[in-house]
């Protein structure tokens, strides 16, 4: 039951109880009317939590009893993973049952879904349809239908425990940071889930080439894009916003970065802002200035991968910049 629940404690908070009568008025003003709650064992406490990156929510529910419930389009996209107990979620034609150690897709977004839950912990990813929608090049507002889900589950056990570790790493790491200390590690962290999502799960997210993208794609477009780039290293800026800057599509500007630059606008963009770290490092007091804190400053929130791009691009490890010879 991962949708936002209305009535739900914010971001950042949680909700208990043992008393059966307010865990059931509870479940039916966040998730609606329709909720049908077998009682549970004397004094079974009901659990739910909720914390937020950005845009994206993560959420936990757990419940000793068996319970059912429908609800109307979630508009977002939302994947559970069953920490214990069992779960049966049918949306449309579609029914698939999940299992502790399972990951799931809870419904095609645009669609109603039902569930029924038997003494299950849950752990709920919700990211905003638009956000994926990007991350897979196809923003709000294009003409293409809205992303549909060509089957519920992962595409390989692999790539579902690839989503649980990054998930995980999300909630644990990302989301420990102080409020508003990091918005570009957020930001990259979001980017990642939704990546990751598109990765883990089969969709029609990817459109074919049509015949504008690649007209567009010319070494004027990447010019203008560069220019937005390098005016705003420090912004959160995407794909979309890249894009616009240059005035073609996302699909547009990547085709216009591959042809030209052999790299992606993203790529381009991490290239700039560890040029923004090196200066950083260059110009920082060793008694003052620290390696993570420049790495955070700029989006690098993993210090081997920020430590490898450094050497790779520089000769020599972050902190050996900052601290000279």
């Amino acid at each position: 039951m991962p949708q936002a629940p209305q009535a739900a404690p914010a971001a950042g908070q949680s909700f208990r109880t043992t008393e059966v009568d307010v865990a059931r008025d509870w479940l039916k003003a966040a998730y609606g009317t329709s909720l049908r709650l077998r009682t549970p064992a004397p004094r079974s406490p009901f659990q739910y939590s909720r914390i937020s990156a950005g845009p994206v929510s993560l959420s936990t529910l757990a419940l000793s009893a068996e319970y059912s419930y429908s609800t109307g389009p979630l508009g977002a996209v939302a994947v559970t993973h069953v920490l214990g107990g069992r779960m049966v979620r049918e949306c449309r034609d579609d029914v698939t049952e999940a299992g502790s150690g399972d990951v799931l897709a809870i419904s095609q977004p645009e669609l109603p879904y039902a569930g029924r839950v038997h003494s299950a912990e849950l752990r709920a990813v919700t990211l905003p349809l638009a956000l994926v929608q990007e991350a897979a090049g196809r923003p709000e507002g294009c003409a293409a239908r809205p992303l549909r889900f060509t089957r519920f589950t992962p595409v390989s056990p692999v790539m579902a425990e690839q989503w649980k570790r990054t998930a995980a790493y999300v909630e644990t790491t990302v989301l420990a940071l102080p409020p508003g200390s990091a918005p570009l590690v957020v930001d990259a962290a979001v980017r990642l889930l939704a990546a990751t999502f598109l990765a883990a799960f089969a969709t029609d997210a990817s459109p074919e080439p049509v015949l504008a993208d690649t007209r567009d794609a010319t070494s004027e477009t990447v010019r203008r894009a560069i220019g937005f780039i390098e005016a705003h290293p420090a912004t959160d800026i995407g794909l979309v916003e890249m894009a616009a800057a240059a005035g073609v599509t996302p699909r547009a500007l990547q085709y216009a970065f591959r042809r030209h630059l052999g790299t992606t606008p993203t790529a381009y963009l991490r290239r700039v802002r560890l040029a923004q770290a090196h200066a950083d490092l260059v110009a920082g007091d060793p008694e003052r200035e620290t390696v993570t804190a420049v790495a955070h400053r700029w989006g690098f929130h993993h210090q081997g991968r920020f430590a490898a791009a450094y050497r790779a691009a520089y000769g020599v490890l972050p902190r050996h910049t900052l601290t000279g010879p």
